[in-house]
């Protein structure tokens, strides 16, 4: 009881932050989530032993070239096309193999476009058009929040079919299916606030989302595994890490991005 308490103030001090720093301003939202991806890359390559600063000092020029408007398009789509190729690699990997291979150099090409580049798509998505400031990122942790928390939630109380029982025996169909089924509600109401984009938008995100979200919880439950620790850090209390609070949204931004930037070409 104790734990599920601190778990819960936790949880709820991190939401909080995130969702005042995207309504107060843009630099304070690109702040908030640099430091927590900066950290969750940090405890990343920990957990992978690479150890190297060249991926946060490109980090934080890919972000200041964002914030100053000048990151050439060239290089954005570049990073779009690597991050969803990485990470259906690693999708690869998670499903068809029993372990992710960690040779010197794809060390380095996760680190970059799975963490990083990820990182980064958080943030570019705040300049996606709403009817509020940063809508489309506020929008999209709250879509993966309901879906995690709802697969937690079902999963503990009615779970019984394991989902991938090798990588995360906790986790099970009843929790997927009932957190896809109210993220996918609760994208309902998100339409209001997004009146540029087709009716159909956000109910088919929510379910982009739910999966994508279960995908990146799993790819980084299956980097623990290899790693053989419990969490990734300790700086949440009962939550473990940045990279465990954080895993689900690293691996869905990405495609988030590229459905709503095709949405909007098409529409």
């Amino acid at each position: 009881m104790k734990d599920l308490k601190i778990r819960s103030i936790s949880g709820l001090l991190y939401v909080a932050l995130i969702t005042f720093a995207a309504l107060y301003s843009d630099l304070s939202f690109i702040s908030v989530i640099f430091l927590f991806t900066c950290l969750a890359v940090y405890e990343f390559q920990k957990l992978i032993n690479y150890k190297s600063p060249v991926p946060l000092i490109l980090f934080g020029l890919i972000i200041y070239q964002f914030y100053g408007q000048r990151l050439h398009p060239y290089i954005h789509l570049g990073l779009l096309a690597l991050s969803i190729g990485v990470n259906f690699l690693l999708a690869n990997f998670l499903f068809l193999h029993k372990k992710i291979v960690l040779k010197p150099m794809w060390k380095i090409y996760i680190t970059l476009f799975y963490m990083v580049a990820s990182g980064y798509f958080i943030i570019a998505s705040s300049s996606l058009n709403s009817s509020i400031d940063n809508g489309i990122s506020l929008s999209m942790y709250i879509l993966v929040w309901i879906n995690n928390s709802f697969a937690y939630l079902i999963g503990s109380k009615w779970g019984k079919r394991l989902l991938f029982k090798n990588i995360s025996p906790k986790k099970t169909w009843e929790g997927f299916l009932g957190g896809a089924s109210m993220c996918f509600f609760a994208s309902f109401f998100l339409i209001a606030y997004h009146p540029t984009y087709p009716l159909w938008t956000f109910p088919l995100l929510a379910l982009i989302i739910a999966m994508t979200a279960s995908v990146g919880d799993l790819i980084q439950s299956k980097f623990k595994r290899q790693a053989k620790v419990k969490d990734s850090g300790s700086l949440i209390p009962g939550h473990g890490g940045f990279y465990d609070r954080m895993d689900s949204i690293l691996f869905t931004a990405p495609f988030v991005y590229l459905f709503l930037m095709f949405t909007a070409y098409v529409s």
